[in-house]
């Protein structure tokens, strides 16, 4: 019977929250069967006392790094989707560049070689908590992206079977947190960001505490190539209010009214595509994406700007929000009709590759001008 329910567990799939584009890319899984005994057979392995690191964490594999000329990173917006649309939570990453062979040319089997592939480490402090575990078996664009996602087998650590709850990191507390990503023996990349609590003495409150996470969600925008080719400008809210409606504690978002102004070379030249006021609901403690097309200045009933639009020239574009004192300011320049983009973004100036900003061809990031 309890193999029976090993083998139920094993055999959950968990989707998480991935971009419904991406979606129709994933190479799906061959024979989940075959791939449910390959993991009870791995865990057999693992239990009677295969090669373990100290601590008890499984031998890593070692894995065909020259299979790509570019160094491997995490997607900038799915470093933020995931680790701040639900506070605590450490998953749904998209990795690029991650090898799928050993160095001796086999195949890395997603869920036979779980133990061994895809972890993340967790530093609180700079104190080592612990590591999770991911599966990689969703592959895209000719495999050069993979997905982090809650594996669908369980796995052991330290002789314990972890559940899909092990993925949080509340339980650690509030502090200044660091994820190290592996792939195989590698470290690949790293991301830092602070865990806070807002705490109310209130004893009739619905709610008395919550934890917000802290870091680029508000120091960061984007201009993102939408798939119609238009240029679309996009940032990040959230609102850290414990009960923002008295009369109402069920009701824990707020409505901010927010406009858009972009400037080349200090004079008007666009302005958000919805000539109204746009509405952003935001969530507490949980950080949202919003987001809007442009549209010229000289031409306000035209078609959206696109990227091919934006001549040589210093920009900026200024963010009103309706609960900020003042705007959010972010400048970039276009030269030989091509966005420069910020030093942590090219891979050229860049020289820690653990720390690259990854935007792939779709995302150029932009820096909040303090």
């Amino acid at each position: 019977m309890k193999k029976q329910v090993v083998l139920f567990g094993l055999l959950l799939m968990s989707f998480g929250s991935s971009n419904a584009q991406l979606l129709n890319k994933i190479s799906k899984a061959k024979n989940q069967a075959s791939q449910a005994s390959e993991v009870i057979e791995k865990g057999k392995e693992i239990t009677k006392g295969g090669k373990k690191k100290k601590g008890g964490e499984p031998a890593a594999l070692k894995l065909d790094w020259n299979t790509f000329k570019q160094t491997p990173a995490i997607t900038f917006n799915s470093l933020l989707y995931g680790t701040g649309s639900s506070t605590g939570r450490i998953d749904n990453y998209t990795a690029t560049f991650i090898p799928h062979k050993t160095a001796d040319g086999k195949e890395v089997h997603a869920f036979a070689d779980q133990s061994g592939y895809l972890k993340i480490k967790i530093f609180k402090d700079n104190q080592y908590m612990n590591y999770f575990e991911y599966s990689g078996d969703q592959v895209f664009d000719d495999g050069k992206k993979t997905k982090l996602n809650w594996p669908s087998s369980r796995y052991q650590r330290d002789g314990e079977w972890v559940g899909w709850s092990e993925s949080f990191i509340t339980d650690w507390g509030v502090g200044n947190y660091r994820l190290n990503f592996y792939a195989g023996d590698k470290m690949f990349y790293t991301f830092d960001f602070e865990l806070a609590k807002i705490v109310s003495d209130d004893p009739y409150a619905k709610t008395n505490e919550i934890f917000v996470t802290r870091g680029p969600w508000s120091n960061y925008a984007f201009m993102q190539h939408a798939e119609s080719g238009n240029l679309i400008f996009g940032f990040y809210l959230n609102h850290e209010i414990l009960q923002p409606n008295p009369s109402n504690a069920n009701k824990t978002s707020i409505s901010v009214d927010w406009t858009l102004k972009m400037f080349k070379d200090g004079k008007p030249f666009a302005k958000q595509y919805d000539p109204n006021k746009n509405v952003a609901i935001v969530e507490r403690a949980d950080w949202k994406e919003f987001n809007c097309a442009l549209r010229p200045i000289d031409k306000p009933n035209g078609d959206a700007i696109k990227f091919s639009d934006l001549k040589d020239g210093n920009y900026k574009i200024e963010v009103t929000l309706s609960n900020e004192k003042k705007p959010r300011v972010y400048n970039f320049t276009v030269q030989n009709n091509k966005i420069v983009p910020i030093e942590e973004q090219d891979r050229t100036k860049m020289k820690d590759p653990t720390r690259l900003i990854e935007g792939w061809n779709d995302f150029i990031w932009l820096k909040l001008v303090k």
